[in-house]
């Protein structure tokens, strides 16, 4: 069975690796034009700070249609000041990369040292209670989790432009569980240490009063009061009720 080839014309090897020279110059070009109209005088702009530049380019289109502002994106604050130190920006988007507190409080200090006067808003992955109240202590105007609808974000950045606050309320209940938990708690009042009727007792022998007058003052049996004074002497470690007397006499005056 023979197999017929039909002639064809001769191959041509591509050239790998090789592309047009003009290829890439459109979208500098075009970024290099948006970013000297921003400089242009009345403008404002919607600035965002994220060092991942797909990421970076998501977030930028996305609010800028959304919101009908102009957007531009830098990799870092120092990137912010060096390139678009001519730009007045409606409000400053922060992007916290891999949920990292510490690289977003710092980003905030840096905004904050160099007299940055315009609303700053932090946008995370999820509501990360640490970044929440890294938001808050930095003094940001906002908090934007990047799980909530474009239609949401877009109001929360009109409200903090407005000069309100945005942060999810789920978001600050966790933040506020979380601070409530770490907070030093007070120690209870040595008073606690004794009930009602021990504290009677107790002052019945700051006056010097003997068992059995204290039993008929008191409504109670003069066994009671034994057992009361001995345990009032077992709790504060006390040799005797003279001195069991005076010890919680100075816990009670210090709680009083």
């Amino acid at each position: 069975m023979r197999t017929s080839f039909r002639e064809t014309g001769p191959v041509v090897p591509l050239a790998m690796g090789k592309t047009p020279s003009n290829t890439n110059k459109a979208p500098l070009e075009n970024a290099r034009s948006e970013t000297a109209q921003l400089k242009q005088p009345g403008i404002s702009a919607l600035i965002v700070i994220e060092p991942r530049s797909f990421v970076r380019n998501c977030i930028v289109s996305s609010l800028s249609n959304a919101t009908e502002i102009k957007g531009v994106g830098v990799g870092s604050v120092a990137e912010y000041f060096d390139k678009l130190s001519d730009v007045r920006p409606a409000v400053i988007i922060v992007c916290a990369m891999d949920d990292s507190s510490s690289d977003i409080s710092s980003q905030l200090e840096q905004l904050k040292n160099a007299g940055v006067n315009v609303p700053v808003i932090v946008m995370a992955d999820a509501n990360n209670v640490d970044l929440i109240l890294t938001a808050l202590n930095g003094e940001a105007n906002g908090f934007i989790p990047a799980d909530i609808s474009l239609e949401i974000a877009a109001h929360a950045l009109r409200l903090v432009m407005a000069g309100g606050k945005y942060f999810p309320v789920n978001g600050l209940l966790a933040a506020r569980k979380s601070s409530a938990a770490s907070a030093p708690r007070e120690a209870p009042p040595k008073t606690t240490l004794f009930t009602r009727r021990q504290i009677a007792v107790i002052d019945a022998l700051r006056k010097g009063k003997a068992n059995k007058i204290i039993a008929y003052e008191l409504n109670m049996c003069e066994s009671t009061v034994k057992v009361h004074v001995r345990n009032i002497m077992k709790k504060l470690n006390a040799k005797n009720r003279t001195e069991a007397a005076y010890l919680a006499g100075e816990m009670l005056c210090a709680d009083r």
